[in-house]
């Protein structure tokens, strides 16, 4: 099982944060993005993995986020006999955005949200283990095969300290940091949009 962090992105223009009669909340953030992601041995080694767009965007994989839970947090592998720490739902299949992956969420429990600001997906992959160079980029390995199991929602600044458990040839990797590019306003974005949540929270109290 894959861990992988990425901050609140803006959503869009046509389908910004909406609050339900229910008091839910409804989104389409970017969940993940082609690319390559960059990780640290337990020994200190840095390891670069690549997410190639044609895996990342292959309809199977896309079609593996509906339906799975939004959880806050990491409860580990997410299953009808492990239920755990469950708060919404991934509504749609992932759809592609630019090199981003989009997908419709809700909460069901923004309360439980608080100060949390960041998405994690949980997924399975099949690692290849062949370097190469993406843009003048080196890359130690690939990921193929990508399935989901969960989207977390966690608290801001985790990224350096996530713990991945693999269920393929490596263990004990720590998430180093997610490469995204300046022009995201990943940062700025999210900010935004947890106000957006807090403001929307205290107008349905």
């Amino acid at each position: 099982m894959r861990f992988d962090f990425l901050e609140y992105a803006a959503p869009t223009a046509r389908n910004a944060l909406q609050v339900t009669k229910e008091g839910w909340f409804r989104d389409d953030p970017i969940l993940t993005r082609a690319g390559i992601f960059t990780y640290r041995l337990a020994n200190g080694q840095v390891r670069r993995e690549y997410r190639p767009p044609e895996e990342v965007f292959n309809a199977d994989s896309l079609a593996s986020l509906r339906g799975v839970p939004v959880t806050l947090g990491h409860p580990g592998t997410v299953t009808a006999d492990a239920p755990r720490g469950i708060i919404g739902t991934v509504l749609t299949a992932g759809r592609r955005d630019g090199d981003n992956l989009r997908a419709e969420i809700i909460i069901h429990n923004p309360k439980a949200i608080g100060g949390h600001r960041e998405i994690s997906l949980g997924y399975n992959v099949k690692l290849d283990e062949t370097p190469g160079a993406i843009k003048g980029e080196r890359y130690d390995a690939v990921q193929r095969r990508i399935t989901y199991n969960h989207c977390a929602i966690v608290a801001q600044g985790r990224a350096g300290n996530a713990r991945l458990r693999m269920d393929e040839a490596i263990s004990n990797l720590r998430l180093d940091h997610t490469r995204l590019p300046v022009m995201s306003g990943a940062l700025a974005a999210r900010e935004q949009m947890i106000r957006r949540i807090s403001n929307a929270w205290k107008e349905g109290r």
